[in-house]
């Protein structure tokens, strides 16, 4: 079987706000994966998804997209250039119907382009036709979780960036969510997603990174960080004990 083409890459990227966050973070992300990064509360999980989307500084390091360096864009270039985000809590219009925030979404297209973003999205989510007068805000947590990322796939990203999509969410909304993430890689997208649900991400990812204060931890297919005895204690639960050699 040839090679997944590498679409995202990370060279020694220093990023964060006033000062670095996270430090000296390298890797490959190959295309139509999904990549769970996971890690404790202040990991830096959040910091180096938007880093990814030009949302904060970077200090050192490269960023390239299909092997151009984008790490000095704009979001909205990149954005025209195939990366799109879905931010941590609601980022929805609330007060608008569901059909006027698929129209936000897709603003930057033209009439006609618009049109047919809004119908692909439809159909990759029947719930949200049925839903299309209502106020995004009377949606339920899940189906505001859906239309977000709806809005965020009407410009065609090959690139998905998801913060927490199954944050505050009831159990069975959270499979759900997860579902519908599993389906994107189907559609030919490359997801990564921070997550707290460290279970839930792991199982339908391909590969997983891991950070700890900042730094890299681990990296490698998502099964076997699942089944790190470190990894059980750490997020999963388990007994010290397990990760004593």
């Amino acid at each position: 079987m040839p090679e997944k083409k590498v679409i995202l890459e990370l060279q020694d990227m220093c990023v964060g706000y006033s000062e670095p966050i996270v430090r000296n973070v390298s890797l490959k992300v190959e295309e139509n994966t999904i990549w769970s990064l996971i890690g404790g509360n202040g990991a830096g999980k959040s910091t180096l998804l938007k880093s990814l989307f030009g949302l904060t500084r970077c200090f050192s390091g490269t960023l390239l997209l299909d092997g151009a360096p984008i790490q000095n864009l704009s979001p909205a270039e990149r954005v025209r250039k195939g990366m799109g985000i879905v931010p941590q809590g609601r980022c929805n219009f609330p007060l608008m119907s569901v059909r006027e925030n698929l129209e936000m979404g897709a603003y930057t297209l033209s009439h006609s382009e618009a049109k047919r973003a809004m119908e692909r999205v439809l159909q990759m989510f029947p719930v949200l036709r049925q839903k299309l007068g209502e106020s995004a805000g009377n949606l339920s947590g899940g189906e505001q979780q859906i239309l977000e990322t709806a809005m965020a796939l009407e410009t065609g990203p090959r690139v998905l960036l998801l913060d927490e999509p199954s944050l505050g969410l009831s159990p069975k909304m959270q499979q759900e969510v997860f579902e519908n993430v599993e389906s994107l890689r189907g559609e030919g997208l490359t997801v990564i997603m921070a997550e707290q649900n460290i279970l839930g991400s792991l199982m339908i990812s391909d590969r997983a990174f891991v950070l700890d204060l900042g730094t890299k931890l681990m990296e490698g297919a998502a099964r076997e960080v699942l089944e790190d005895p470190k990894i059980k204690v750490a997020f999963l639960g388990a007994d010290p004990e397990e990760a004593v050699e």
